[in-house]
């Protein structure tokens, strides 16, 4: 993305390099355009001076300059907004404001929309210049900061950061040296960078600065906000035409990335310094500084607010373990395919926020190392008015692969052996599946898998599984169905006189399963390889009933041969297994069976 053309950001807005100078009071017969300017009491309490707020995009989070008579020079507080609607005290924030000496300047904070980057300037040092750092949110809290560096900040000053929603367009303002002067105020201009990402430098580099042209520059202009929508522009200004002092602008931009003429924001400029705006994603509530003192709040007419927004936020975690996962939420629209935006979260707790406008439909992905992704919709085509969704997110490192494993013909469960090896062909698991066939494999998002599955007098089978790809779902079921090896078998039923074919039928009992199987005598038959067979034939051509049996765990060739007897007038007919229990009269069960046939 380059500086003038930009999709979707957040907006805040401060002064020039004159406002370190003592502020004059706060007069009480200033008069103002709008009856809903009130000042905010609870982030004035206990401060000398309030300056440059920054409201997270869900208004839940305030973050400005202040001046106290513990903290020496100008450094940052952070405030949270409470269930009521009121601000609690307000914070130092140690671990930025400790960063430079006590009398250094540490301002002009700028908030990311997802709330876990946070952009300011500071002076360190005696003589030094104003350069732009950044801190990312911690568990802990803000990190120690990182200075830009080059190309933004140079041996000039630059100050007064805003980010843009995507993370992907820096707006600041810098010194004009060739500009003109006044005997309290540099000459300050609105400069944009943009961010850019390449394989080598995957946390980007920021580009050349470029100063933003006419109308935005025109004379002394302050502390840009960049908005939600990514294309409204805050600053302030002491251009003339103004009603006094700095005065609160906004520009649009349009599809060509030109930026508009500047219209003053009437409704709350005054003839005091009026500046530093800084408005969250709902649109209806400006923050900003009155007269070089305290912090105010004004509601912010219908016919002036930004493009509406919808808030996307929460947080990314583990699904075993609960704690945070460094992703990357990229934003599409979802009719173009077009990237909106592509955010990093917070690696710490896993928190995110996405900031986008209504009136259209998008993809939200979510990205990870290691980890499985997500995908989700949001329709938004209809809707009109500001919202805020949770959407928690639970990624995780491993999938599930159940294996169902049954015999082909028969459907019985069958307890194989699995095999499980990489990419590589190195076996990674081996284990056997429960009575019931069943086994579920844990196996890590990010490789490409050889399953096999085998059993004794069975056919081996096997699947490749490839989990290298945007994983989406946990949990996979996979059927296995295993073929019985089988073993030919003649079946040759004759007369037990003349040794002549005999037209039979043939019942086959599988000893060791729930199988039956029905032939004609004097066929080949298929039976399963390991098992036992009980093997009747019968005829209604006269001859009376026989039965053998048939053990195929040998290798050995199998043909059987039943010899049916001419049921005639003095036939001896033999009874086999006619077996009495142990020390009783009473016959076996299996007697009876044989009897019956």
């Amino acid at each position: 993305m380059i500086c003038r053309g930009l999709t979707i950001a957040v907006l805040v807005v401060l002064p020039c390099f004159g406002w370190s100078q003592a502020p004059s009071a706060l007069s009480d017969t200033t008069s103002s355009t709008t009856d809903t300017k009130k000042i905010v009491e609870e982030l004035n309490r206990d401060i000398l001076l309030g300056y440059a707020p920054s409201i997270s995009a869900d208004g839940k989070t305030s973050i400005f300059e202040a001046k106290t008579d513990t903290l020496g020079g100008f450094k940052l507080l952070e405030a949270r907004l409470n269930s009521d609607g009121t601000w609690g005290k307000a914070q130092p924030i140690d671990s930025i404001n400790s960063f430079g000496g006590e009398n250094d300047l540490i301002g002009g904070p700028s908030i990311s929309f997802d709330g876990n980057t946070l952009y300011f300037f500071a002076s360190i040092g005696m003589g030094a210049s104003n350069d732009i750092y950044v801190s990312t949110r911690e568990l802990g809290g803000w990190s120690k900061p990182k200075s830009l560096g080059a190309p933004v900040n140079t041996s000039s000053d630059e100050s007064f950061p805003s980010i843009s929603a995507d993370g992907k367009t820096l707006y600041f303002v810098k010194i004009n040296e060739d500009g003109p002067q006044d005997k309290e105020l540099s000459k300050l201009d609105i400069y944009c960078t943009s961010l850019f990402k390449t394989v080598k430098n995957p946390d980007g580099s920021w580009s050349e600065p470029i100063k933003l042209a006419f109308p935005i520059n025109v004379d002394c202009e302050k502390a840009p906000k960049i908005m939600a929508d990514g294309k409204t522009l805050l600053f302030s200004s002491n251009r003339p035409g103004g009603r006094g002092g700095f005065d609160m602008y906004q520009s649009k931009q349009n599809i060509l990335g030109e930026w508009g003429f500047a219209t003053p924001l009437d409704y709350v400029n005054t003839e005091k310094d009026d500046q530093l705006p800084s408005i969250s994603a709902s649109g209806d509530l400006m923050y900003f500084v009155y007269d070089n003192k305290d912090i105010y709040t004004v509601e912010i007419p219908p016919e002036l607010r930004q493009f509406k927004n919808n808030v996307i936020s929460g947080k990314i975690t583990d699904r075993d373990t609960g704690n945070g996962v460094p992703a990357k939420v990229i934003v599409t629209n979802a009719l173009t395919s077009e990237e909106i935006m592509a955010l990093n979260n917070n690696p710490n707790d896993g928190s995110y926020s996405v900031v986008v406008p209504v009136g259209q439909s998008y993809n939200l992905l979510v990205e990870s190392e290691g980890y499985s992704g997500y995908a989700t919709y949001y329709d938004l085509r209809e809707v009109n008015q500001y919202n805020e969704t949770n959407e928690d997110i639970s990624l995780f490192r491993s999938i599930k692969l159940n294996l169902n494993i049954s015999d082909s013909d028969l459907f019985d469960p069958v307890p194989a052996e699995v095999v499980v090896s990489n990419s590589a062909g190195s076996e990674i698991i081996k284990t056997i599946a429960d009575e019931q066939g069943r086994l579920q494999l844990d196996l890590p998002i990010g490789g490409s898998y050889s399953v096999i599955v085998s059993a004794p007098y069975y056919l081996e089978e096997s699947f490749d599984f490839d989990v290298r790809g945007l994983v989406i779902y946990r949990d996979f079921d996979n059927d296995i169905d295993l073929s019985p090896e089988k073993k030919q078998v003649m079946i040759n039923v004759t007369d037990l006189v003349n040794n002549s074919k005999v037209r039979s039928k043939i019942r086959i009992i599988n000893k060791d399963r729930n199988e039956v199987i029905e032939v004609e005598g004097n066929e080949m038959v298929s039976l399963r390889a390991g098992d036992r067979y009980e093997i009747e034939a019968s005829s209604d051509q006269g001859y009376a009933f026989n039965s053998t049996a048939i053990d195929l765990t040998n290798d050995e060739e199998n043909t059987i041969a039943l010899q049916l007897q001419k049921l005639e007038k003095d036939a001896l007919l033999t009874l086999k297994d006619i077996l009495f229990e142990s020390n009783a009269s009473q016959l076996s069960e299996i007697s009876f069976v044989e009897l019956q046939r």
